[in-house]
């Protein structure tokens, strides 16, 4: 789609400006969902009206998610401790890179406060709403911008991810979401989760991910742990082998389990050799990563502890545990990364990729609280099976692979190899050829004219 309707644009087969015109139409209509919590309707007609009509993505409307900078404008990350903060001087990366190939910003999207946790609700602007069933979220910390690409609001939509905020929200609305290998999109500005978060690329199809992900890849001036370009192998392969793991922590609804089993079931008839295999992972690494994550979100807003009263319950949760942190517990964390990422390494070695369930659970409440409990287990970090990549670094897609008895998607993910990503999105393609999905949720149009 993205292709296409650059395509369009740069042929004059179609406007700029009815493009923005159309998105702004679409984003009242869907009010309901709260996915757009900030729109630049006057700024984007303007430009828009003058748009040169050039770039990859020419004349096409974008959301940015609230926690990546846009210059004249303020960032909140979903906090009020930032509602009246000064407006930013610069874009971050990826807004930089999309606006640079012809995108229009029109608006913000909502996240939780600081993308720390995966349901998307905030005291600031509200829960944000699943197009599927607006009971459930959309997960987080990406879930406005998924709501607002699983309802066709926009072609384009900015997503990040350091515990699966791009793979945990397309799991929950039908998309397909993207974490690349740490570095191949490079940072002008660290996040508050140093070595964990990436800008991501997510989309109703394979093709639109790699399409945004063409763009946005690439080293940036100052981070240490970016990578070149030419260090990521996105070209779509297919793995040589495909290796299976019912989930990486203690359990699985059996919901969620059925659909994985179909999917491997799919995969066989395809003429894919599948492979079951024990976790490489396990609830130890999960924990490691929150030891991580909380201490560096903790050090960020140590300036503001005299207002840490005013933020919502799951980051005042986090931050308590944070200042508990010791420095050896910090590093021996650290330390836990080389143990893991070296089991992730010799299973992917040689072209081999691992499929798992996105999520273990079945979809939660968009006000939250995330589920607890799966399968016949009890344990407060069961829900997701994403933060493992974040952790080690790997490639990780989302796709979507069937509806929870909510009605609400759930995903397959897809890791292969870090710097080969596209064995990742290959087997992606795979799947979206043997068992396509719908481009939105239901009583949603795909967006066009």
């Amino acid at each position: 789609m993205l292709a296409e309707l650059a395509f369009k644009v740069r042929n004059n087969e179609i406007s700029p400006l009815e493009l923005v015109e159309e998105s702004l139409r679409r984003i009242e209509a869907a009010k309901e969902l709260n996915a757009v919590v900030d729109i630049y309707a006057e700024e984007a007609v303007d430009i828009a009206r003058t748009h040169p009509r050039t770039g990859k993505v020419a004349g096409l409307p974008l959301l940015v998610k609230d926690m990546a900078r846009v210059q004249g404008h303020v960032t909140t990350s979903g906090s009020r401790l930032y509602a009246d903060g000064p407006a930013d001087v610069a874009d971050d990366t990826v807004v930089a890179r999309l606006r640079a190939e012809g995108a229009i910003i029109i608006g913000r999207t909502n996240s939780p406060e600081f993308g720390a946790t995966a349901y998307t609700s905030n005291s600031l602007f509200g829960p944000t709403r699943n197009p599927w069933n607006t009971d459930k979220s959309p997960g987080g910390s990406s879930g406005g911008s998924a709501a607002a690409l699983a309802a066709g609001l926009v072609p384009l939509a900015t997503t990040s991810d350091g515990g699966g905020s791009v793979r945990g929200p397309a799991s929950s609305s039908g998309l397909v979401g993207y974490k690349p290998t740490m570095g191949a999109i490079g940072r002008n500005v660290l996040p508050r989760w140093i070595g964990f978060s990436t800008q991501g690329a997510t989309g109703s199809s394979v093709n639109d991910v790699l399409y945004e992900a063409s763009i946005t890849l690439g080293a940036a001036s100052g981070d240490f742990l970016s990578l070149p370009r030419n260090g990521i192998n996105l070209t779509p392969t297919m793995p040589t082998r495909v290796l299976a793991c019912r989930t990486f922590r203690a359990d699985v609804d059996p919901e969620i389990a059925a659909h994985f089993e179909q999917c491997l079931e799919v995969l066989t008839r395809s003429g894919v050799e599948v492979i079951n295999v024990d976790s490489p992972s396990d609830n130890d690494t999960i924990w490691s990563w929150y030891v991580i994550s909380t201490a560096e979100l903790t050090q960020s807003l140590r300036h503001e502890e005299h207002r840490w009263d005013q933020l919502t319950d799951y980051v005042q949760t986090q931050l308590r545990f944070g200042k508990s942190v010791t420095i050896d517990q910090y590093i021996e964390a650290q330390r836990k990364r080389h143990e893991v990422t070296a089991r992730f390494d010799e299973l992917l070695a040689e072209g081999a990729a691992l499929v798992t369930p996105t999520a273990n659970a079945r979809a939660w409440p968009a006000e939250g609280p995330l589920p607890s409990f799966a399968g016949t287990t009890s344990d407060p970090m069961i829900t997701l099976n994403t933060p493992d990549n974040n952790f080690t670094g790997h490639p990780a897609v989302s796709v979507p692979m069937g509806l929870d008895d909510h009605g609400v998607p759930c995903g397959l993910q897809i890791i292969s190899a870090r710097c080969e990503d596209g064995v990742a999105l290959g087997l992606a393609q795979h799947m979206e050829r043997i068992q396509p999905w719908p481009l939105v949720a239901p009583g949603y149009s795909p967006f066009t004219l």
